[in-house]
């Protein structure tokens, strides 16, 4: 039930998608999600979940003499102007005995009680913890179609992580407690791609005691086209309510835009009922076939001129920056068997697999690349591409804007990297400094580039240099006379 993000209020900071509401304020920051099902199968209801970032809010010393935060929810439906449903309450976050220790996020969820209908749903949150502070408020349009004589979805739910039980209450369905996965975003360390959702009207419309089944595949949302090799199907006797709980994976999914789509099929395999949930996808490289690399024949191939291990073995570690989490894995294996013609097939295998057409010309220019990172970011004890910089520089090109600021007052050198474009994200920006103030090795200490390291304080790390405090959910430092830091960041150059 989600749809492509879009900005609904630049005042406030709310990002909304249809069915996950993103409140992105300084203060607090959360995600907020629905999605509609039926009780029964009969009854409509929408299951709400919200998460708050537990370093985005105040934790204040409690009676219990523990500390604790506590946001105020207000959650409302209308219809036609008119309040149907209101609930004000208080959010609290697990207690931690000192300020000093690492602060958890912290979720709820409801189950609001719906005819058929349109309706808006509005979403306000606000951080007891701080005085004065301002309400993050949200809302999105709610459909909830009647049934009609045929076998319908529930919404497509994206899971984070299940598990079987035998009891009742919040974050359980089906039989199953399911912590949802709040975001459409999968990153390319997330290698499993897990959906629930509940089947109606199967019983009425098939008869008692009839076979179906449930096929899921993803789509290219661009395309309209199945992604081959990505898809499973379940079989189902029909009933009042059926459920299915499954997962693909999607290790090998490339970056991109795309849709989970389920099915209905009779025993004639005419489609009945369809579902879809859009999804992006980032995985800079999909997987060479691992298994598959030693039968790759390097006779002939760029890769057998490599004769010297040691060489070789370097060039291989090189390529960590634009490999995958299971290639990097394969590789460092590899180099400690110290086998030359193991290394040199899983050397063209990778090449192969970027570019089948000439390999050995997309080694030169990416090499090429690899000894600019060396010239600029290696230090005297660190080899450039394994630098944060050098790792960012090859796995997403020189950056469009990069401003450097090695002697701002109270400030830590720091450099700001803008890039205009990466896949399908704009205006992408990569923040480093420098603490140490004597080598050349500069840590990436935040971006907003998804899949990639954020920090909210990190400016408050920035400025640290002069600046020193004990309280953890500093997010922001006092401003400092000649500071350029925030302006930089806003409008790199």
């Amino acid at each position: 039930m989600m749809i492509n993000k879009k900005n609904i209020s630049a005042l406030l900071g709310v990002m909304l998608a249809m069915g996950c509401l993103i409140a992105q304020s300084t203060k607090p920051q959360a995600l907020f999600s629905y999605h509609a099902f039926r009780a029964a199968g009969k009854s409509p209801y929408i299951e709400t979940t919200l998460m708050v970032k537990g370093n985005s809010v105040r934790h204040a010393k409690n009676q219990n003499g523990t500390y604790q935060a506590s946001i105020e929810v207000l959650l409302s439906v209308s219809q036609n102007g008119k309040i149907t449903y209101a609930d004000r309450y208080n959010l609290l976050s697990p207690e931690n005995i000192d300020s000093s220790a690492r602060v958890q996020n912290f979720m709820d969820q409801q189950r609001i009680a719906l005819s058929e209908g349109e309706f808006v749903l509005a979403l306000e949150i606000k951080d007891l913890g701080q005085k004065d502070a301002e309400s993050v408020k949200a809302s999105d349009t709610i459909r909830i179609a009647a049934l009609r004589d045929s076998i319908a979805f529930s919404d497509i739910q994206l899971i984070e992580s299940s598990e079987k039980t035998d009891k009742t209450g919040p974050f359980i369905k089906g039989g199953y407690v399911l912590m949802p996965h709040l975001s459409d975003f999968y990153p390319a360390r997330e290698e499993k791609l897990t959906f629930y959702s509940e089947i109606y009207r199967s019983l009425e419309v098939l008869g008692e005691g009839k076979k179906f089944l449930i096929q899921y595949f993803i789509e290219n949302a661009e395309t309209g086209k199945p992604v081959e090799s990505f898809g499973g199907f379940k079989r189902f006797s029909s009933a009042a309510v059926n459920s299915i709980l499954a997962e693909l994976d999607i290790r090998n999914l490339s970056t991109g835009s795309y849709k989970l789509i389920a099915e209905v099929r009779d025993a004639e395999n005419t489609l009945k009922a369809r579902k879809s949930v859009p999804f992006l996808r980032h995985n800079p490289y999909t997987d060479i076939a691992l298994d598959k690399v030693i039968e790759v024949v390097t006779e002939g191939s760029f890769a057998s001129r490599y004769i010297n291990p040691d060489s070789l073995a370097e060039h291989i570690r090189c390529l960590s920056p634009i490999g995958s989490p299971r290639e990097n894995s394969f590789a460092e294996n590899l180099l400690k068997e110290k086998n030359l013609k193991n290394m040199q097939q899983y050397f063209l295998a990778f090449w192969k697999n970027r570019d089948p057409e000439n390999p050995g010309k997309a080694w030169e220019k990416y090499f090429l690349e690899v000894r600019k990172v060396q010239l600029t970011f290696a230090t005297s004890i660190r080899k450039g591409y394994t630098t944060d910089r050098g790792r960012v520089y090859l796995q997403y090109g020189p950056p469009d804007n990069r401003t450097q600021s090695l002697r701002e007052p109270s400030a830590y050198p720091y450099e700001i990297w803008q890039y205009y474009k990466i896949n399908n994200q704009s205006n992408r920006r990569f923040v480093f400094y420098n603490p140490d103030l004597v080598t050349n090795d500069f840590a990436l200490i935040h971006s907003d580039a998804l899949g990639e390291i954020m920090n909210d304080q990190w400016m408050f790390m920035v400025m640290k240099r002069d600046t020193q405090t004990n309280d953890i959910d500093a997010i922001d430092s006092d401003p400092h006379f000649g500071s350029q830091l925030k302006q930089n960041f806003l409008m790199p150059r």
